[in-house]
């Protein structure tokens, strides 16, 4: 009895030891991870941004307060709210579970059409997930292989929204004269959707007001002195009926008069506009066709970021003007070639054509 006893205080003793030593290690962790997505640093940031994304990669809900709930595996549940930001260069989010100074750090590189990402969380554990998790490594181990899987899933996302594309080749087709509403500006490849949404609302809204009514999807028309980094176009909303406004008005009004396009449909982000253009321009001259060059390619937002967040989503049709190569006709020059015999009865022949009076023809001697 005295031997169970004795067994007894031991693992007692054990047990507080265990729960001192626990509650002596420190709580506090801080994770750095860098990576890379397949994606222009200003729509990583604007991702990043929005709190509301967050649901993609990890489990997030928004608090009728304006803070947001975020679950990490083995770490518990985080209350964050928006920091403070440095537009396409950095941004951050408190954490308000404790007094201490907690937060999740992101910093951007742009890498042409990549963005290199340094993360940074740092954050404590309380007494009881330290505790549960105390068999699984220090607080930093916990919480890498907890926050390991959810940066996994954010990489994923962006290869499967802005890696993989889709470019299917047509057929030409001719676009009937109409008359569209439009405003001109300029973009990056990373801030094209951003400006699109913006530039849908204000169209449309003007639109509404002036009882305009749309008679199609919106287009961009292309300026033919482009650059690879800025893209210059009109964004236009087709109209029904025919309005006229102010020459000093913001808003303009032309005509897209009738013509013939090859059309190629672009599945996917507007990164990989060059390379359709490019695969579009080649079937063209494969299929003995000549692109019109004084007139503009259009890109018919057939799905976009109007209509959906998810670039895999995106449609886009490149219409390129063209009109059927002109093969000139040559006739054919023929040059006889005659042995002595028919050389002698030619010339004869041809004499005698030549001869206003027809006369008899002598007979040769025997």
């Amino acid at each position: 009895m005295k031997i169970v006893q004795y067994f007894l205080l031991l693992f007692l003793l054990a047990l507080v030891s265990l729960f001192v030593f626990i509650l002596t290690q420190s709580p506090e962790y801080k994770i750095e991870r860098k990576f890379s997505v397949d994606a222009p640093k200003e729509l990583v940031y604007n991702y990043i941004n929005d709190l509301d994304n967050w649901t993609d990669w990890m489990k997030s809900s928004k608090e009728n307060n304006g803070t947001y709930n975020i679950e990490l595996e083995n770490l518990g549940t985080y209350s964050i709210r928006p920091e403070y930001s440095h537009p396409y260069d950095s941004l951050s989010q408190d954490i308000l579970n404790d007094n201490k100074i907690s937060n999740i750090i992101w910093r951007l590189k742009g890498n042409q059409n990549k963005t290199n990402i340094t993360f940074t969380f740092s954050g404590t554990l309380d007494f009881k997930t330290k505790f549960i998790t105390f068999f699984k490594g220090t607080p930093n181990q916990v919480a890498t292989n907890s926050l390991d899987k959810n940066i996994d899933a954010f990489i994923v996302y962006f290869i499967k929204q802005y890696k993989e594309y889709e470019v299917k080749l047509d057929a030409v087709k001719t676009t009937p004269s109409m008359q569209y509403l439009y405003l001109e500006t300029s973009s990056s490849i990373g801030m094209l959707n951003e400006d699109l949404k913006t530039l849908n609302n204000e169209l449309s809204k003007f639109c509404e007001t002036n009882q305009i009514e749309i008679a199609g999807d919106p287009f961009l028309i292309l300026d033919n002195n482009r650059t690879q980094d800025v893209l210059k176009y009109k964004f236009a909303l087709p109209i029904k009926g025919h309005i006229f406004l102010n020459e000093e008005e913001k808003y303009k009004i032309d005509t897209l008069a009738k013509q013939s396009y090859f059309e190629s449909t672009l599945s996917g982000y507007y990164t990989f506009l060059p390379d359709a253009l490019r695969k579009t321009r080649s079937e063209i001259n494969n299929r003995e066709l000549n692109m019109i060059a004084d007139q503009p390619i259009i890109l018919l937002l057939k799905k976009s970021v109007i209509d959906s967040r998810l670039a895999a989503e995106w449609e886009t049709v490149i219409k390129i003007p063209v009109e059927q190569q002109i093969i000139p006709v040559t006739t054919p020059v023929y040059t006889p070639t005659h042995s002595n015999t028919s050389s002698s009865t030619t010339n004869y022949n041809s004499t005698s054509t030549e001869n206003t009076t027809t006369e008899e023809p002598v007979a040769p001697a025997l």
